[in-house]
C-alpha cells in the first residue's frame, strides 16, 4: 500500500491554509508572516505533498509571546512557589507575600539559564529576557552559573533553571555536567522548569540526576508525535494511509528535496509539531524549519536573538 491524498482531501487543505492565514493576520501566529507560510506551501509540489503540508499546518501547536509570557507567569507565580512549599524550604501563606520577596529581590531562590558551549542555537538568553519582562522582577533575581557559588555563600537556597524546551533531556544533561553543578547538590536544591518538555526528557534527567526536579508548564508525550498511531490504525485518522505509508513518504519526499536529510523526523525521532514564538526545537519534523538556498524554504526559525 502506497501513501496517497485521500478522498475529499483538497477540501481539507483549503480549510487548513485559510486557518493558517487568520491565525497569522490575528496575530496568533505572531512571528510566522504570511509570505513565509506562501514560501513554504511552493515546497510541496504533488497532491499527496500538499496533503501532507496541510495535516502538518493543521498539527502544528505555536506558542505565542503572550502565551510564552502566561506560561512564565505560572513558573514563578505557580510552580516555583508549590515546590519551596513542598520540599520546606519556605511557606507562604499567601501568594502576594512570595511576590514582594521575589521583587525585592531576596537571595532566597535565583534564576538560571540553561546554556552549553557546543556552537548549537540556544535561546536560554532570550528566555531571561522574556522571563524577567513577563514577571517584571529584577535583574538580579538572574544568575549565570559562574556565580552561583557566590549565590549559595549569600544564602540562595532553590535554583530554578530557565529553558524554553526539553525534547531528549540530553542538552540539559550536558549543560549539568560542562557547568560542574553537581558539585552544589548537597548546598543547594536544584529546579528545572522549561516551558515545555517530553516525558523522554524528563525521565532522561530525573534518572541520571535523582536530586534535580523537573516541573515543565506544559508535557508532551508520545500522542504529541505527528505520526502517531491513531486507535483506528490510520494516520492522522484519514481512514485512507497507514502511519508506516505516511512515514515512508514523508522520508522518501524530502530525502530527494533535502541537501541533507539528517533527523527528518527530529531528535529521537520524535516527530513534533510544537513551536515557540521565539524558537523552534529540532525535535520537530525538519519539514517545518528546514531551509537551503535554491531550494526548501522553511515555515519555522530554529532560534531567534
Amino acid at each position: 500500500m502506497s501513501f496517497k491524498a485521500p478522498t475529499g482531501w483538497d477540501q481539507y487543505h483549503k480549510s487548513v491554509i485559510s486557518k493558517t492565514r487568520l491565525l497569522i493576520k490575528l496575530g496568533v501566529w505572531e512571528e510566522i508572516d504570511e509570505l513565509s507560510l506562501n514560501r513554504w506551501l511552493t515546497n510541496f509540489k504533488t497532491d499527496e505533498s500538499k496533503y501532507l503540508a496541510a495535516c502538518m499546518l493543521d498539527a502544528l501547536t505555536y506558542r505565542s509571546k503572550k502565551m510564552c509570557h502566561s506560561m512564565m507567569r505560572k513558573i514563578l507565580g505557580e510552580t516555583v512557589p508549590n515546590y519551596c512549599r513542598s520540599i520546606g524550604i519556605e511557606n507562604f501563606e499567601k501568594i502576594s507575600e512570595w511576590q514582594n520577596l521575589i521583587k525585592s529581590g531576596n537571595s532566597l531562590v535565583r534564576f538560571t539559564p540553561v546554556s552549553i558551549s557546543d556552537g548549537k542555537v540556544k535561546s536560554s538568553s532570550v528566555i531571561v529576557r522574556h522571563f524577567i519582562e513577563a514577571n517584571d522582577i529584577p535583574q538580579r533575581c538572574v544568575q549565570q552559573t559562574e556565580n552561583l557559588e557566590r549565590a549559595i555563600k549569600n544564602g540562595t537556597q532553590l535554583i530554578v533553571f530557565l529553558d524554553d524546551f526539553a525534547g531528549t533531556g540530553l542538552q540539559f544533561n550536558k549543560f549539568i555536567k560542562q557547568k560542574e553543578l553537581e558539585k552544589f547538590t548537597d548546598r543547594v536544591n536544584f529546579l528545572y522548569t522549561p516551558l515545555a518538555a517530553h516525558t523522554a526528557a524528563i525521565k532522561r534527567i530525573e534518572s541520571k540526576h535523582p536530586s534535580i526536579k523537573v516541573l515543565p508548564v506544559e508535557i508532551l508525550d508520545e500522542q504529541h508525535e505527528f505520526f502517531h498511531e491513531c486507535k483506528d490504525g490510520f494516520f492522522r485518522g484519514d481512514q485512507t494511509n497507514t502511519v508506516q505509508d505516511a512515514k515512508k513518504y514523508y522520508e522518501n519526499y524530502c530525502s530527494k528535496a533535502f541537501d541533507n536529510d539528517k533527523d527528518l523526523f527530529g531528535l529521537e525521532n520524535q516527530c513534533l509539531t510544537y513551536s515557540f514564538f521565539l524558537s523552534c526545537p529540532n525535535n520537530n519534523l525538519k519539514a517545518l524549519y528546514h531551509e537551503q538556498p535554491q531550494g526548501w524554504k522553511r515555515l519555522l526559525f530554529r532560534g531567534r536573538n
